[in-house]
């Protein structure tokens, strides 16, 4: 069976688990889906794989060697397929495209319904399911280059489509509170829109109450009510908006995308806004000891950069 039918039919059982409604099902629903969609993603690298290369794209290994002709070429090598992480690289470098925040909810509701949260309900299974509808949709379509409700079948396809509905008229409703709010930042703005619930894992969250400063907004939940202050959301949703651009910075030595602010101490200074997202603190960001840019990291030792301010207290 190849990687093309396993992810047809993980999508088709794991709506069939989700009508059937029993928690069981319920959950076997999450799994499924999840899985049929890592699955399209391996699909579309097993496309791209050089012929002869026992599909190299897909594997977690590779090996090199020499052809007939006497080039070095890649071949995959073992059973052991790509992780996410892997996933994502090799669809930047080929130009693969996906949404990866509407990816990352499905994922979130998954791995919290799988690990932490002790009750699943139609509201954290319906941000599954359209969120993943909307992925299949686009994906299919555009990467693929086929037709998603023959590829899935009509049943498959209109069952989603209803699912998703319901969840759309409650995220309509969510984002109109959370645009009530002056964030006063661009990425915490694009960040709380995409912002999932940290007990539940559903992206079903109303700001309260409506147009409320920044710093005294609370979240609430729609689907387990659970509630969250601005002082715990603002550093969490740009910890999840700039999840990758911190991962970069550990992998490639990239810059820090945010550090711990140097005057309210919480994680939410922006280095590319140069302010703090959560108390809108603007930190000095050159040297007035020596002229250099202060780095990320040495934030709290502003207006001096690291190296001056060692020098200084050593001194003194």
């Amino acid at each position: 069976m190849n990687l093309m039918t396993n992810a047809i039919e993980a999508i088709q059982v794991g709506v069939e688990d989700y009508k059937n409604g029993s928690r069981r099902r319920l959950l076997a629903s999450v799994r499924n889906v999840y899985a049929g969609l890592l699955l399209f993603y391996k699909e579309a690298l097993r496309r791209k794989s050089p012929p002869r290369s026992d599909e190299v794209l897909v594997k977690a290994q590779v090996k090199f060697q020499k052809n007939p002709s006497g080039q070095i070429v890649a071949i995959g090598t073992g059973r052991k397929t790509v992780n996410v992480h892997q996933i994502r690289e090799r669809f930047s470098s080929l130009g693969i495209k996906t949404d990866w925040q509407k990816f990352k909810k499905v994922s979130s509701v998954r791995n919290d319904i799988e690990h932490y949260y002790p009750c699943i309900n139609a509201e954290a299974l319906q941000s599954v399911i359209a969120n993943a509808f909307v992925l299949l949709r686009d994906f299919i379509a555009k990467e693929l280059r086929e037709d998603p409700m023959c590829l899935l079948g009509e049943t498959t396809w209109d069952e989603m489509l209803q699912i998703a509905e319901v969840y759309q008229a409650e995220r309509k409703a969510c984002e109109e509170t959370m645009e009530s709010i002056d964030w006063n930042s661009p990425i915490l703005s694009e960040a709380v829109k995409n912002l999932y619930c940290a007990e539940c894992g559903v992206d079903l969250l109303s700001a309260i109450p409506v147009n409320s400063p920044r710093d005294e907004v609370s979240l609430k939940c729609r689907a387990c009510g659970n509630g969250e202050t601005a002082e715990d959301l603002i550093p969490r949703a740009i910890s999840d908006e700039l999840s990758w651009e911190q991962y970069l910075s550990f992998t490639d030595g990239n810059e820090f995308p945010y550090v711990s602010c140097p005057e309210c101490s919480i994680e939410a200074y922006i280095i590319s806004e140069e302010k703090c997202a959560y108390c809108d603190h603007e930190a000095t960001h050159i040297c007035i000891r020596c002229g250099d840019n202060i780095l990320p990291e040495e934030l709290d030792s502003s207006p001096l950069c690291g190296w001056c301010a060692y020098m200084i207290n050593k001194n003194d």
